[in-house]
């Protein structure tokens, strides 16, 4: 009998103990509790951005747009905000820091993460002062996991050298709680209050513009070369993997980079002539991340969770909403999906868009795009013509058929774990 493991059993096994990593856990659970956030978040923010006839002109006459757009605003545009509170709370029980209680500190590190969250001050007594929205939503999420993790490992050290104040056994347990936060929330809350001057004392500004100058500053010396474009497109799914938003931090790059030579192509293609650019930062869309991993699972999940999940998240998918998959698959720091995600699928598109441009299979890209919230294929239909439609659709069925063992071994984990719960309460039952 051979003993040889199947690649879908090494995927198993390395996931295991990669996901054996306590912070590692933490992370996810938090992100898997905002699944109704992000998912109907998600929704809305596909049903008021589709631009299909006149769809555009009925919504936005109709309260509905406003409503709409409070969903999102207030749902994945404050993912930052969900992401603090919920991750230190996971470590609060991760770490079992009885003492502290997750309420605790998860209310703490929010605290933490608005201090150094840049906000324009009030002008005087009558005026108010204003908190950007961009910095509370995807943009702030990295921020975010680090004053979480910082904000729990000050209460977790508070708490293993007996760092409170001490109050008579008579003392209400519900006052007593207050008081054993004291020390680690003052302490934390402090050191946010460091960081922020320390931060502001620079020409950076602050915690989350410095994360921007490290990710973006060296991807703009790479120049407006394949080889640039193929890197700047790893690091973008990079970053989503790491739970950072990848369009918002590595986008203005690519703008930068490649507006000019996209407007360029545009201009002769309207006048007729031969495109001038190859490398244009337009690539054979295969949707914009989640989409090629839903089709995979559907076609080979067997997990209830798993085939939940994804039939939720087809049709934001489809249109390039990819939150709902993303945090509740979930694919964030989920090591199974590194390969395909961050390395395969962009790699195939940077690469084999490059190589059909090379050989003539597919003309150069027009420059012009069919704007978001549209079908993958509607793109490819825009940017390269017909012969885009097609060679798009090859790709996309690439894409799928690279994701599906990396989907097995992940449903396999999955349908373990539904299989250890059905069993835990059978023997409840039992009893």
């Amino acid at each position: 009998m051979s003993t040889k493991k199947s690649f879908t059993d090494r995927l198993v096994d390395a996931s295991a103990k990669f996901a054996g990593i306590r912070f590692l856990q933490v992370i996810q659970h938090a992100f898997m509790r905002m699944l109704p956030v992000t998912m109907i978040g998600g929704f809305a923010s596909l049903f008021k951005g589709i631009s299909i006839g006149g769809y555009q002109a009925w919504l936005q006459s109709t309260p509905l747009y406003g409503a709409l757009g409070a969903i999102y605003n207030f749902t994945v545009g404050l993912l930052a905000v969900y992401v603090v509170t919920l991750t230190a709370y996971e470590f609060a029980h991760t770490y079992n820091l009885k003492k502290s209680g997750g309420l605790g500190v998860a209310i703490v590190a929010l605290a933490c993460f608005l201090i150094v969250t840049p906000y324009t001050e009030a002008a005087d007594a009558y005026s108010s002062a204003t908190l950007p929205m961009s910095w509370l939503g995807s943009a702030g999420m990295f921020t975010a996991l680090l004053i979480a993790f910082g904000t729990g490992a000050i209460f977790k050290f508070c708490e293993a050298k007996n760092l409170s104040v001490k109050l008579p056994d008579s003392v209400p347990p519900n006052i007593a709680v207050q008081f054993t936060l004291l020390i680690p929330g003052t302490i934390s809350i402090l050191l946010a209050g460091i960081v922020r001057m320390i931060f502001a004392a620079t020409p950076v500004g602050s915690m989350q513009q410095a994360v921007y100058a490290v990710v973006s500053l060296p991807l703009q010396a790479l120049g407006a070369n394949i080889f640039g474009l193929w890197i700047i497109m790893v690091v973008l799914y990079l970053m989503w993997f790491l739970g950072i938003h990848g369009g918002m931090t590595i986008g203005p790059v690519i703008t930068l980079l490649f507006t000019q030579l996209q407007m360029e192509n545009l201009a002769a293609f309207q006048a007729g002539q031969p495109l001038p650019h190859m490398v244009t930062g337009t690539i054979l869309s295969y949707s914009s991340g989640s989409l090629p991993l839903v089709i995979a699972a559907l076609i080979v999940c067997k997990s209830t969770a798993n085939r939940s999940i994804t039939k939720l998240g087809l049709l934001p998918s489809l249109f390039g909403v990819d939150e709902p998959i993303y945090f509740g698959f979930p694919m964030i720091l989920n090591p199974i999906f590194f390969i395909p995600w961050v390395i395969l699928t962009p790699s195939i598109a940077v690469w084999g868009t490059w190589l059909l441009e090379k050989t003539g299979l597919m003309g150069y890209a027009t420059g012009a795009t069919a704007g978001g919230f549209v079908p993958f294929f509607v793109n490819n239909l825009v940017s390269y013509g017909i012969r885009g439609l097609f060679w798009g659709c090859v790709l996309f069925a690439l894409d799928v058929v690279i994701y599906i063992p990396f989907v097995k071994a992940y449903d396999r984990q999955i349908q373990k774990q539904e299989a250890e719960t059905l069993q835990e309460k059978a023997e409840e039952n039992a009893q």
